[in-house]
């Protein structure tokens, strides 16, 4: 009976370090532009032009942290890709994480 209750054990955390796993997928590249400047929360509210993608269209509205607000200006266009670390497709900012490049106009 020990013995079951220890794989038990051992088997749920295995389960659960699994499913919190530390690399990041690809999810989806938009380009947008920033429509505002979150300066306190550090992020920037991006609204997507252009989409073509399956469920993405133009004018979905995201907000993105990034390290450095300063860097970045209303009205600027960006190309972003979205990464996440869970298979869930949702908008989970602990889970996600974001390459950001500017786009020449």
């Amino acid at each position: 009976m020990k013995n079951k209750i220890t794989i038990s054990i051992i088997l749920l955390i295995s389960l659960f370090f699994a499913g919190c796993s530390g690399d990041y997928q690809e999810g989806f590249t938009f380009t947008g532009t920033v429509e505002e400047i979150l300066v306190e929360e550090e992020m920037l509210v991006i609204k997507e032009y252009g989409g073509v993608d399956e469920g993405r269209r133009e004018g979905n509205v995201y907000e993105i942290p990034v390290d450095n607000v300063e860097s970045y200006k209303v009205g600027q266009k960006l190309e972003i890709t979205a990464f996440s670390n869970i298979d869930a497709d949702i908008w989970d900012l602990d889970h996600m994480k974001f390459d950001i490049k500017p786009v020449e106009n």
